[in-house]
């Protein structure tokens, strides 16, 4: 019985100590999140600032635009400090906060000022280097985006030592290239101060591209030269005499079936003539069918959706796109494009007219959809003879480009039609390289249309009318006309 004591109490023990470590464990326990941002005595972005949480020893850098972030575990919440410091800056470490477990901490603003401990003297300049700069990308006047930016270089000795006033220096300021719009810097020198620092501001003309900053200095008669900094320059906002829009295709055969898209695609311009500034909203409407709501411009001023086909069908196939924007006074900015919906091929062949001497049969066709509209581009429309000493001529091979609206119409009447798009004839005649002795007979002719809308076939000759689609109808007008007609359409 006492051995037995004297073996299980330990065992007990520790089994209630490993039972009982979730009541010691407190709530409060968990991830944290610390962010915030770091400004020098100039109030512009300070990078590379070092950002320590104590006593947890949790570490960061902040980035080019002054921000830092840390993610660390409390064991419950906990009153902490923050550390940030940076070599000849005075250290700030007197920001307290209180952490909670699942909890986001954004700190208000730290300002680290230069340090009187900074080296008195230096050696002379031999190196300009980019500290800082507020932005990447400033607007084009007028365009609503901020149209300067500060740029900070640093002049460095030798070793990378920032010059000290002893050996200040003059800096000039050029741009290097530029889209030639107006921009400019100013002021156009400065004279390094005792962290050797000197800083320009450029302003953006009217003209969107990129511009590149250089800095440079003369030092004892050699010259030195930053490397060039480059600053994008977007256009402004949009002006409705630079808005474009158009679809993929003129003519798509949303006929067919649901959801068969027809990208459609807008340019804007600023009144400069410039691409607007990336991220400018466009909205689409469609009178029918369903159309993505909005695109955002890219760097070219560029946007697209698709068009989608789809309940509500347009009845005569032709429906017409909005896409709408606004401009610096805040008025809308629209422009609009037709877009023609078409199905299934319907072929109609009709002899026109017949003679033995010489051998002649002429045939008029048209090829064109339910609504009489001419099929997409890609569509080849092609006639063949079969026959003895005979050949076909006219209109016996076609290719179809995309459909035209006449005169910046938006409507059916304004669909180009006829000759060579809807419209076409041929004749058969003797052919004069044949070498048979025979009569010249006709044994059928075939009138065939392949692509986007579909495949179909016409043959029509001494045995009948017939055709290879299946699904097709056929119908007979009267003696010289036959119809055929591919499966319907959704």
């Amino acid at each position: 019985m006492k051995q037995f004591t004297t073996l299980a109490f330990p065992l007990l023990l520790a089994g209630l100590l490993l039972a009982g470590c979730d009541a010691f464990k407190s709530e409060d326990a968990g991830p944290v999140n610390v962010s915030g941002r770091v400004i020098d005595q100039d109030q512009l972005p300070l990078e590379n600032a070092r950002v320590e949480v104590r006593p947890l020893g949790e570490v960061v850098f902040t980035a080019a635009d002054g921000t830092y972030a840390l993610d660390f575990d409390v064991d419950s919440t906990s009153t902490l400090s923050l550390s940030v410091s940076k070599a000849g800056y005075g250290t700030n470490s007197s920001t307290q906060f209180t952490a909670s477990a699942d909890e986001e901490i954004n700190l208000p603003t730290i300002q680290l000022n230069l340090s009187s401990s900074t080296p008195t003297e230096s050696g002379q300049a031999s190196n300009i280097l980019l500290s800082s700069q507020s932005s990447s990308a400033i607007g084009v006047t007028e365009s609503g985006s901020e149209e300067v930016a500060q740029i900070r270089f640093q002049v460095t000795d030798s070793t990378g030592t920032p010059i000290t006033l002893s050996n200040a220096i003059d800096i000039s300021f050029a741009i290097g290239a530029g889209p030639g719009g107006g921009e400019f810097l100013f002021p156009s020198s400065v004279r390094t101060d005792n962290a050797g620092f000197a800083e320009v501001n450029l302003s953006a003309g009217t003209t969107a591209g990129v511009v590149q900053v250089v800095a440079s200095a003369s030092v004892n008669g050699n010259v030195i030269r930053s490397l060039p900094v480059a600053m994008s320059i977007h256009g402004g906002l949009p002006d409705a005499g630079h808005f474009t829009l158009g679809p993929e295709k003129f003519n798509f055969p949303g006929l067919l079936a649901f959801s068969i898209e027809n990208g459609i695609s807008v340019l804007a311009g600023d009144k400069w003539f410039n691409p607007v500034r990336p991220g400018t909203a466009v909205y689409f409407t469609s009178t029918h069918g369903v159309i993505e709501g909005s695109t955002l411009t890219d760097a070219q001023g560029q946007g697209s959706v698709n068009l989608l086909s789809g309940n509500p069908i347009p009845p005569d196939g032709v429906s017409v796109i909005t896409a709408i924007t606004a401009d610096e006074n805040q008025q809308e900015v629209s422009a609009q494009t037709p877009v023609l919906w078409t199905g299934s091929p319907i072929i109609t062949l009709t002899q026109t007219s017949s003679s033995s001497t010489p051998f002649l049969r002429t045939y008029d066709f048209t090829v064109n959809d339910r609504n009489g509209n001419p099929l997409a581009e890609g569509t080849s429309i092609g006639v063949s003879v079969a026959g003895e000493k005979v050949i076909a001529t006219g209109n016996v091979a076609t290719r179809l480009s995309d459909t035209i609206f006449l005169n910046g119409g938006t409507t059916y009447a304004d669909v180009l039609r006829g000759p060579g798009i809807t419209e076409f004839s041929f004749a058969v005649v003797e052919d004069p390289d044949g070498d048979s002795e025979d009569t010249p007979s006709i044994a059928q002719v075939t009138v065939s249309v392949s692509g986007p809308n579909g495949n179909l076939e016409l043959t029509y000759g001494v045995s009948g009318v017939s055709t290879s689609t299946e699904g097709a109808e056929i119908q007979h007008i009267d003696d010289n006309t036959v119809v055929v007609k591919a499966r319907e359409d959704f």
